[in-house]
């Protein structure tokens, strides 16, 4: 009896110690998320967001830095330096000002990097300013690329970005509680190489651990195998279910993985000049109508995912199409789904 009552206990400090803890309704995230890669914001527009973002209650605002159009911010790894405002990234000391401000605010802001793919903006830098580097880390199979495959060069030009934006980014008020996107969506080669790809994602979630933040990432590359060797620390951001073969959210509840809501067909907000009246309202009215359970899957709504391994969910406004906006017209616009999103 005292053997089985020994091992029970060693089993349950085994499930508390390496699985995530299950969240409470209270402990649910509401966040925003806005790609500041393809469409420019300035710092001021920014501050007026996690302004708006404060007053409705909302806490968490998640930045998505880069992508193949735009490496967004200041780094010194990839040669963008300049001190000078401008508009195409913002500077060091505009970073450490947005710090302040969402600190004073109660807002934690969420650096969202993309590794290995979409990557085409680092990798336009690194061939500016470091060609030698360049070669040994592009891609042979897709030049917008990191090359994900057991090559240490991109491995280590990955985690030095990291680093960076982990020492940029960090909010003393969160310091239990920090988080940073990796990335992981979209990525040639993904599904057939798939242990590499795993491999490279769960060591730059350890370079993510190591600074104190938790790691994040998107699900759409990720198999069934891949789950089994995933980081359990990583917190998976589900946007679509590419396929019926692919994880669905349930399955990554069962191999017990914390997953937010990012659903494509609802959440996602493109920003633009030109809008049908009727395409706006039923967007919004969309927004208002989805619960946290519903994801994007191939049974979407007819089959609710609820799971306590839910984490949060998350409002994205992406910018393909907002590059003709007006900074106020473009803050407006994420006012008004702002407000929606927080009262619905």
């Amino acid at each position: 009896m005292k053997k089985l009552s020994a091992i029970i206990v060693i089993l349950l400090l085994i499930v508390f110690t390496f699985f995530p803890k299950h969240s409470k309704q209270a402990d649910i995230e509401k966040g925003i998320s806005i790609d500041i890669a393809r469409t420019h914001y300035t710092k001021d527009s920014i501050k007026k967001i996690i302004g708006e973002l404060s007053r409705v209650n909302g806490r968490y605002l998640q930045l998505h830095l880069a992508d193949n159009d735009n490496y967004s911010i200041y780094s010194n790894v990839l040669g963008q330096t300049s001190t000078h405002s401008n508009h195409y990234y913002l500077t060091k000391a505009e970073l450490r000002e947005l710090v302040q401000y969402a600190n004073k605010h109660h807002v934690q802001l969420i650096p969202e990097l993309d590794f290995p793919a979409h990557s085409k903006a680092m990798l336009t830098l690194l061939h500016k300013h470091h060609p030698s580097q360049y070669r040994q880390v592009v891609s042979s199979y897709d030049n917008t690329m990191l090359d994900f495959q057991q090559n240490q060069t991109a491995l280590d030009v990955s985690r030095q970005l990291i680093n960076e934006v982990a020492d940029i980014f960090y909010q003393t008020p969160y310091k239990d509680n920090l988080k940073m996107v990796i990335g992981g969506d979209e990525v040639p080669g993904g599904g057939a190489q798939q242990r590499d790809f795993v491999s490279y994602m769960n060591q730059l979630a350890d370079t993510v651990q190591a600074k104190h933040y938790t790691p994040k990432m998107w699900n759409d590359s990720l198999t069934h195998e891949g789950l089994k060797n995933l980081n359990h620390s990583i917190i998976i951001m589900y946007w679509h279910q590419p396929s019926k073969q692919s994880p669905s959210p349930t399955d990554f509840f069962t191999n017990h993985f914390m997953v937010e809501n990012f659903n494509r067909s609802v959440y996602y907000v493109f920003p633009r000049a030109q809008q049908s009246t009727h395409s706006l309202a039923k967007q919004k009215a969309d927004i208002a109508d989805t619960r946290l359970t519903d994801f994007n899957t191939a049974n979407m709504r007819k089959d609710p995912h609820f799971n306590s391994y839910i984490n949060g969910e998350y409002l994205t406004f992406w910018g393909e199409f907002a590059s003709d906006l007006k900074q106020t017209n473009l803050i407006e616009y994420v006012y008004k789904f702002i407000r929606i999103y927080f009262n619905s």
